[in-house]
């Protein structure tokens, strides 16, 4: 019988993970009983803070996180006495103060793509509550000694806990993030040659391509995520981040130039020369035995086979071959370059060679809906809390508005956040029983002796960072060990009341499962109004090209503002029915007018006469004209008439050879060609669904 794999992380745990949990129980071993010697009053929250960064066990990211939680613990905790100097006398503003800088670190969060930087925001907004909460439930300590009491107490204990988490990491059983660079590389890089063969397979279909577009995305983003914190692991750290980002990039472009090849076979066939036939067959067979090799420098050699086969035969092109065949045959060089390029930059990381070339991170797109979506829900689970411990003025209400607060702003980010809370809020469930009936009872008999507290309390914490360990299991893990700590709040006088205990494990789930359904009633914008932003933003990127002013863009600043752009699309393509999933393509098809036309510009704008730069400005006018028209199912006339007076006012200025304007012209009918094709699609698409309505 084969084990279930949830079951399987506990049952039969792999080094890896068991590894990870006793580094876990040791680093929360070492803040607890260093909190204790210390006598701060909840040493808990030490211990929460050590789970919290044990969540991925690499030394770098550790590091990281540490450095975002001490610096939003000191922000919080800056915040909240600022709140109680202003605000302690009437609780109701400092409630509705506390209120607005939870949703405004929530919405902040949403504006960075990195999960240590929303750990962040999020220990901003919940180290304030703590430091506000306390203090009002407890006025005989609201003198100015007795709030900066609380304040520090809070800040230390959760400083306590990222120092403690950060030296274990770092000294016993270290992971690197530069190994999980390696593995992210490698994924990305066999995604994409994937995603190469996928293009240029006749039986492929759009659903397959749009999976696997998707996986491509989510690997991209993972190395690039995880890139900052390889920082901290020494003195390759720095270039081994701009491998994994030039990867990134090149990846981006890679995607961009053989959609362009695959859509002219899928969809031109009446225009594949025999040249053009032989040329998709050297790259698909290329392609698939890249894919195949195990071996990185075997996958290089192939490359630059690949390339010089392709060299070979554009210089075979007859005289009078078409300017598409030309252009085609162009890009497949690009495309070539920019896989060698990827594979060099993957070589890089694993030998630690200085890569020179130095480019953008990928930035996170911005949006203001957004932004107020994930705002809003936590600020709505927060005033739930709130208005439960006001109504009800019991000290069970306050862990309302802790863990679940904290929970809306850490998984706002992923795929599916709903699903992610219902587990926690199943494994915190199980927290009560072990904490009522296992630990407090035994601890009762312990008679405050500390090996025997650490394994007592460490059994159960064990399991529960077993399931954290894997990504399948994680939120059950952490569903699971805060609640726990919480319920049992080891320390030096722990009061075993099963009652407190009880009544705040009821607190916690009803606290996670408002959480879950404001996920379910809150969602991040992905419609009509998204997809317009998207696509506006994208042509916006586009006029700036066709400028010589310092504002304009590059091909690399254009894949890093893409990027994210591409995951929104994605994220609101899965939103509509599959007959309509075209938004995807449509930032697909950006991404390689971005290229194409800083290409195009290039060559046009060397020693041209102010005539063709500005016939060249026109052009690119259109072209973000006609981006934005062919979204609507709209075929915009005027880009073809820009595009033949660029070819006219070409021959007028006399600045480019004939093999450049023959490039120029296959590239702006290939342009021409895609805009009809992506408007005849979409037009279809709204018939088919007028017509089902």
């Amino acid at each position: 019988m084969t084990l279930d794999p949830r079951l399987a992380v506990l049952l039969t745990p792999d080094r890896q993970s068991v590894l990870f949990a006793t580094k876990g129980v040791i680093a929360m071993a070492l803040a607890l009983y260093l909190s204790m010697l210390l006598q701060l009053d909840r040493p808990y929250w030490a211990l929460i803070s050590a789970v919290f960064l044990q969540v991925r066990p690499e030394t770098g990211l550790v590091i990281e996180k540490g450095f975002c939680q001490i610096g939003g613990t000191l922000v919080g905790g800056a915040m909240g006495l600022l709140i109680l100097a202003w605000l302690l006398p009437y609780p109701a503003l400092a409630i509705g103060a506390l209120t607005l800088w939870i949703g405004l670190n929530a919405g902040a969060s949403a504006w960075v793509r990195q999960a240590n930087f929303i750990y962040g925001f999020a220990m901003a907004g919940i180290t304030a509550t703590l430091v506000v909460v306390l203090a009002i439930a407890d006025p005989a300590n609201t003198s100015s000694q007795g709030i900066f009491h609380i304040a520090n107490a809070r800040v230390s204990e959760i400083i306590l806990g990222a120092v403690c988490a950060t030296l274990v990491s770092s000294l016993l059983w270290p992971v690197r993030v530069s190994s999980l660079l390696k593995e992210h590389a490698r994924t990305a890089l066999n995604q994409t040659l994937s995603y190469l063969e996928l293009e240029l397979d006749p039986a492929g279909t759009h659903a397959k391509r749009h999976y696997q577009v998707d996986t491509l995305l989510q690997g991209i983003f993972a190395l690039s995520d995880d890139s900052s914190a390889v920082l901290y692991e020494g003195s390759h750290g720095p270039g081994r981040a701009r491998a994994a980002t030039l990867i990134c990039h090149k990846t981006l472009s890679l995607v961009a130039r053989i959609r362009v090849i695959g859509r002219l076979m899928r969809n031109h066939d009446d225009l594949l020369t025999p040249a053009l036939r032989d040329l998709l067959d050297a790259l698909r067979t290329a392609f698939q035995r890249m894919r195949e090799t195990t071996s990185a420098e075997q996958a290089m050699k192939e490359a630059q086979a690949l390339r010089q086969q392709l060299r070979e035969a554009r210089g075979e092109q007859a005289e009078d071959a078409p300017p598409l065949q030309r252009r085609f045959f162009q890009v497949s060089q690009n495309l070539t370059s920019d896989l060698i390029l990827a594979l060099e930059a993957n070589r890089a990381l694993h030998f630690s060679h200085e890569v020179q070339l130095r480019p953008q991170g990928l930035k996170p797109y911005r949006d203001l809906q957004i932004a107020a979506a994930v705002g809003l829900r936590s600020a709505l689970v927060f005033a739930i809390a709130a208005g439960l411990w006001v109504g009800t003025a019991s000290p069970m209400a306050i862990m309302l508005m802790i863990m679940p607060v904290m929970f809306t702003i850490l998984f706002a980010r992923l795929p599916e956040p709903d699903q992610v809370l219902k587990r926690a809020t199943f494994s915190s469930v199980l927290a009560a029983p072990v904490a009522l009936f296992f630990t407090l009872p035994l601890l009762a008999l312990s008679n405050g002796d500390f090996p025997l507290l650490i394994l007592i309390l460490g059994a159960p914490l064990f399991v529960g960072l077993l399931a954290i360990s894997k990504r399948l299991t994680l939120p059950l893990g952490l569903g699971f060990c805060t609640p726990y700590i919480i319920l049992v709040q080891p320390g030096n006088a722990m009061d075993f009341d099963v009652a407190r205990a009880a009544s705040n494990g009821l607190a916690i789930t009803a606290g996670i499962a408002i959480a879950f359904l404001m996920f379910r009633l809150i969602t991040p914008p992905n419609g009509p109004g998204l997809r317009r932003r998207l696509i506006r933003e994208t042509a916006t990127d586009l006029t700036l090209m066709g400028t010589t002013q310092p504002g304009n863009i590059n091909e690399e600043g254009f894949n890093a503002r893409m990027a994210d752009r591409l995951r929104w699309l994605t994220i609101c393509d899965k939103a509509l029915p599959e007959a309509q999933r075209h938004f995807t393509d449509l930032g697909l098809t950006g991404l390689n007018l971005g290229q194409v036309s800083l290409w195009i510009q290039s060559r046009l704008r060397t020693d041209a006469p102010p005539a063709l730069i500005d016939s060249a400005h026109h052009w690119q006018l259109a072209l973000a004209a006609a981006y934005q028209a062919c979204s609507r199912g709209k075929v915009d006339e005027d880009f073809r008439q820009q595009s033949e007076k660029l070819k006219l006012d070409m021959e007028d200025a006399g600045n480019l050879a004939q093999r450049d304007r023959e490039l120029i012209a296959g590239a702006l009918e290939r342009i021409a060609l895609t805009f009809e094709r992506m408007a005849f699609r979409l037009t279809e698409a709204q018939q088919n669904r007028g017509v089902t309505a």
